[in-house]
C-alpha cells in the first residue's frame, strides 16, 4: 500500500484534511466586487500555508472558474515577480491577438482594441507594461489572481508591491465604483510580513486581510490515524496527541509510522523527530532573533509563569515585546487558559531546543 502522507511542502496527500480556511476568500471573491483584494495566509512554517495556497490555485484554475473569467498565476518569491508576471500574462489568448493586430494592423473582433494602448514599444518600463496588459485583460472581462508563497522582504517583492498598489487604485469607469478585479493572496511566516508591511509606501499590505493557520483537529486526526495506519481508537488517539495539531508533525509522524510499523515505538518516534527536528525546526530557530530564542530556551523544559521567565532573562523588561512576538509567529500558546504563561505550542520543539540550540 502506498504511504497515505507526504513530507512535500505544499501537498496534501491521501492522509489530507481538511481545514475548511480557502472558504472565506471563495466567498468573498464570489461577489461582483469583493470586500478585500489581498490576503495574507499566515502561520509557522510547517502549518500549512502551502497547501491552503494550492488549494486555492487549483480552485481558480478550474474548468468551471476559467469560464467566469479567472487568470490564476503562480509565482515565486525568490524570482523577479514583476517581469514573471508580464511573461505569463503575454501568453494569454487576448494579448496575443492584440499583439498580432498591431504588427499586422489587421483588425480583429476584439471589444477593447479601441482601449489607445500599444504594445509596439519593447523598451517600455516594467510598471506601464503590466499596466497595459492588466488593462487590455480586464477590459475583455478577464479577473486576475496572483499568488506568491514564502514571500520576504525583497527588492522585487517590495517592487511588485508597489506597482500593485497602483493597479488597486486603477478603476472601470473613472467614478470609484467599479475597482479592476485584480487580487493578491500571499502565505509566510509573521516576520516576513511584518517587515514588508513596514515598507512606507506598503500600507494596503500592511492592512491586508488575514488567514492564519490553526492546529488540526483532535478527533479528526484520530480518526485519519486509525483507518490508515489500522490501529485501535485510543492508539490513534494517542499519536494524535503527540503532534499537537501541527500539521507538519501530523503527516511526519503518521508516515513514520506507516513505514516504520514492524519497529519499535522508540525507533517510530526518533525517526519523526530526526524529520521534524531537521526539515522545520532548524530553519524556524535559525530565523529567530536572539531575544525571542532567549525565552524560548527557558521554556524548553516545560510552560513557566511570566515572572519566572523574566527572572531568568538579561533583561526581563523585554519579556513582553518578545513573548507577544513568539505569539504571533505561533511558537508560544496564545489563549484565554496560556494567559499569564509561556509555553511552546509545536511538539517535541523544546526538546530540539535543548539538545541542539546552545
Amino acid at each position: 500500500m502506498q504511504n497515505p502522507f507526504t513530507h512535500t511542502p505544499g501537498r496534501t496527500g491521501k492522509a489530507n484534511i481538511e481545514t475548511g480556511k480557502e472558504a472565506e476568500i471563495y466567498s468573498n471573491f464570489s461577489y461582483e466586487i469583493p470586500s478585500e483584494s489581498v490576503y495574507k495566509i499566515e502561520g509557522v512554517r510547517g502549518s500549512g500555508k502551502t497547501v491552503i495556497l494550492g488549494n486555492i490555485l487549483r480552485h481558480y484554475k478550474s474548468d468551471e472558474q476559467k469560464k467566469e473569467g479567472w487568470l490564476s498565476y503562480d509565482l515565486s518569491s525568490a524570482r523577479d515577480i514583476t517581469k514573471t508576471i508580464i511573461s505569463y500574462l503575454s501568453r494569454e489568448e487576448e494579448i496575443r491577438k492584440y499583439i498580432v493586430a498591431e504588427k499586422t494592423d489587421v483588425t480583429v473582433s476584439l471589444p477593447f482594441l479601441s482601449a489607445g494602448i500599444s504594445l509596439k514599444d519593447d523598451q517600455i518600463d516594467d510598471e506601464v507594461r503590466l499596466e497595459q496588459l492588466m488593462d487590455i485583460l480586464i477590459r475583455g472581462g478577464k479577473k486576475v489572481l496572483i499568488c506568491i508563497d514564502d514571500v520576504a522582504k525583497t527588492e522585487s517583492m517590495t517592487q511588485f508591491c508597489s506597482i500593485f498598489a497602483k493597479l488597486l487604485r486603477n478603476e472601470t469607469n473613472g467614478d470609484g465604483t467599479r475597482p479592476w478585479p485584480v487580487y493578491l493572496i500571499c502565505s509566510g511566516v509573521y516576520h516576513n510580513f511584518h517587515e514588508l508591511g513596514e515598507v512606507s509606501n506598503l500600507t494596503f499590505f500592511k492592512r491586508a486581510a488575514e488567514i492564519k493557520t490553526e492546529p488540526f483537529s483532535l478527533p479528526a486526526m484520530a480518526l485519519k490515524y486509525e483507518n490508515v495506519l489500522s490501529v485501535d481508537e485510543e492508539k490513534a488517539i494517542e499519536i494524535a496527541k503527540m503532534t499537537k495539531g501541527f500539521a507538519y508533525a501530523y503527516q511526519v509522524i503518521g508516515s513514520a509510522y506507516f513505514t516504520y510499523k514492524d519497529k519499535s515505538e522508540d525507533y517510530i518516534l526518533r525517526q519523526a523527530k530526526g524529520e521534524l527536528f531537521s526539515q522545520c525546526y532548524e530553519k524556524i530557530w535559525n530565523e529567530l532573533p536572539e531575544g525571542e530564542k532567549e525565552i524560548l530556551k527557558i521554556v524548553s523544559s516545560g510552560p513557566q509563569r511570566r515572572h519566572e521567565v523574566q527572572s531568568k532573562m538579561k533583561n526581563g523588561a523585554n519579556y513582553q515585546v518578545y513573548s507577544n512576538n513568539l505569539k504571533k509567529m505561533g511558537l508560544l500558546a496564545d489563549s484565554a487558559s496560556s494567559y499569564g504563561m509561556a509555553e511552546i505550542v509545536l511538539p517535541f520543539f523544546g526538546e530540539y531546543i535543548e539538545k541542539y540550540c546552545e
